[in-house]
């Protein structure tokens, strides 16, 4: 296996998030070595605020990376596949146990201090989910008999232990009559109360301690460099109630010394979910703020940056393609595509992998057209109807919704050098409409019109070229039907293999 660099690990970084990710990098580990010479304790909270598509998760995989390869103690956490559960600490809790394990047992030789204080952690990190289990438990209650009941069972327990009844025999109790709720009941119902409130406050003390204690005996014993990272992705897309306890556990529990977390968030999908939840006039983004300590917006993709990358993954065989336009520059013009259509990075992607596809089994001998098939891929992609094709209604709308011109330089009849500006979706329309008609009336009647001017000289010899290359292969007037209109068939067989 090849030894990881900063090269390998950003090697099909389609996005430039490298630069970013450097950025950051230097930014926290300053920025954390600021805050301990002027005395400030604590976690920090990065939000890498980006849209659907932007690239977030590939981020945070590669980031993880760079910060492993700068011998930083780091996890990555998928919350999406684990918002199942109840509460996420366990979540948070259970990964920086494995990393420490992991740790201790690649070690040959014991280390007693660091693995007394990896114990240590683990102990008081068992107290504080033992609390935060007891709080589920109680809740629950309330769904099991009434509203408002817990507090009594809780009180009916205590009564258990000094009456030496059972629990059958005090649930039978509760059934047939109301408890009395007497002053001593209440008294010592208040200072129960009071000692869990004190038992969690010093226990979450102790967890904090002993986690900034572990780390600081960490980076003195090893070759790791603090601070310790926690990424944390695909929160957005978690239950509204899940992510708003991952960010409340983060705050309250986790404000530990040399303790980074990195959050990559759609933040203003996460601010309609929490929304969801408190009601559409609650200040979400406000509310957000108060857990991170800054944001940091990753740019928007540039997907002429992805379409030039994919080309020169996959090299395809681009003379199976013909596009809208004298000079064929088939990567110059899929990048353009994905501008003037407003793709996203994930359509652009999925798109060129259809393209792909489809071109690996093209069968014919005339080439495909992608100033037709490229935006039904996209249709496709978005779930619109693109069936018949010459007749598409949205297809129609799509290609001519952008001012997307071309200019054509080309000899006319071998001799006569003309300059034409030409509308792309002018172009398109125009092959779509020849398309419409039997493929021998567009060859019978297009020679004079197709001396007019380049777009119509284009189009007519696309066609020329699918009536001369194509079996014959006739319908019931004995004729043949352009395969543009088999298109949207091709897509979807191909879309069955898209990533």
């Amino acid at each position: 296996m090849a030894e990881k660099t900063l090269e390998t690990i950003w090697l099909d970084d389609m996005l430039d998030r490298k630069a970013d990710a450097d950025f950051l990098h230097d930014f926290l580990v300053k920025r954390m070595e600021e805050r301990k010479a002027a005395g400030r304790s604590g976690s920090y909270v990065l939000n890498i605020d980006a849209g659907w598509g932007f690239g977030k998760s590939f981020f945070m995989e590669r980031f993880k990376q760079q910060l492993e390869l700068a011998e930083h103690p780091v996890v990555l956490i998928d919350a999406w596949k684990n918002d199942f559960s109840d509460d996420p600490y366990t979540n948070v809790i259970a990964e920086i146990e494995a990393y420490f394990q992991c740790y201790f047992d690649q070690q040959k030789e014991d280390q007693p201090a660091l693995r007394k204080a990896y114990e240590v952690v683990k102990t008081n990190a068992a107290k504080i989910g033992w609390i935060a289990l007891k709080g589920l438990g109680k809740r629950a209650s309330r769904y099991v008999i009434a509203e408002g009941t817990d507090e009594i069972l809780e009180v009916i327990d205590q009564q258990v232990h000094e009456t030496g009844k059972t629990g059958e025999d005090i649930k039978d109790t509760f059934e047939k009559q109301a408890v009395e709720v007497t002053d001593k009941i209440i008294d010592k119902f208040a200072k129960k109360r009071m000692e869990e409130f004190n038992e969690a406050r010093v226990s979450l003390e102790r967890f904090r301690d002993s986690l900034s204690e572990l780390l600081k005996l960490f980076e003195e014993q090893t070759a790791r460099n603090l601070p310790f990272f926690i990424l944390i992705d695909e929160l957005d897309r978690c239950r509204p109630t899940y992510a708003i306890a991952m960010l409340e556990r983060i705050k309250h529990l986790f404000d530990a010394d040399n303790v980074v977390f990195v959050l990559s968030t759609d933040t203003t999908q996460l601010a309609h979910s929490i929304n969801a939840v408190y009601g559409p006039s609650f200040d979400s983004r406000r509310y957000l703020q108060r857990f991170f300590t800054r944001s940091y917006e990753l740019p928007e993709p540039n997907t002429q940056q992805i379409v030039e990358r994919l080309m020169a993954f996959h090299k395809p065989d681009v003379s199976k393609w013909l596009h809208p336009g004298f000079e064929q520059n088939p990567t110059r013009y899929l990048s353009d595509a994905t501008i003037h259509y407003k793709m996203s990075l994930r359509e652009s992607e999925q798109a060129i992998d259809i393209l792909m596809s489809l071109t690996t089994v093209w069968q014919y001998r005339f080439p495909i057209y992608i100033g037709i098939m490229f935006p039904l891929i996209l249709g496709y992609l978005r779930r619109e109807d693109i069936t018949n094709p010459p007749h598409n209604e949205w297809l129609s709308r799509m290609v001519g919704s952008t001012n997307w011109s071309i200019k054509d330089q080309y000899l006319y009849q071998g001799r006569e050098k003309r300059t034409e500006l030409n509308n792309v979706g002018s172009s398109i329309k125009l092959v779509l409409g020849l398309a419409s008609q039997y493929l021998d009336d567009t060859i019978r009647n297009g020679y004079e019109a197709s001396k007019e001017n380049f777009q119509l000289l284009q189009a007519h010899e696309y066609f020329q070229s699918e009536y001369n290359n194509r079996p014959v292969r006739r319908n019931g007037d004995g004729v043949r039907r352009s395969v543009v209109a088999e298109y949207p068939t091709l897509i979807r067989h191909a879309g069955r293999l898209s990533i």
